[in-house]
């Protein structure tokens, strides 16, 4: 999985599209840069920028991490597994975090 940053977009027809800008911006979209873009779609006449949408991957890798850790007693120079011996429990979850950047 990975992060994901969307434009919704009000064409000047009224059609509303949603814009992939994954590949331009990749840090994400926050609020000062959405304002410009919206400044800019507006003046060039392509309609208006409704918000920006960052969709963020998210897991619980790091709370299996951190209980394999606290179960184990290794403390940071003990032994940790790879990364797949987590990706693999059944315990393991990955889910998308949609935010809204107005």
């Amino acid at each position: 999985m990975k992060n994901t940053y969307e434009l919704k977009i009000e064409r000047t027809n009224g059609q509303i599209e949603i814009v992939d800008v994954t590949e331009k911006w990749q840090a994400g979209l926050n609020s000062g840069l959405v304002a410009m873009i919206r400044e800019a779609t507006s003046k060039a006449g392509r309609g208006n920028v409704i918000c920006g949408i960052n969709k963020i991957a998210r897991s619980n890798f790091m709370d299996l991490r951190r209980a394999y850790n606290n179960l184990q007693n290794e403390g940071a120079e003990g032994y940790m597994p790879e990364d797949s011996y987590f990706t693999s429990m059944p315990g393991y979850k990955e889910w998308i975090e949609t935010v809204e950047v107005n």
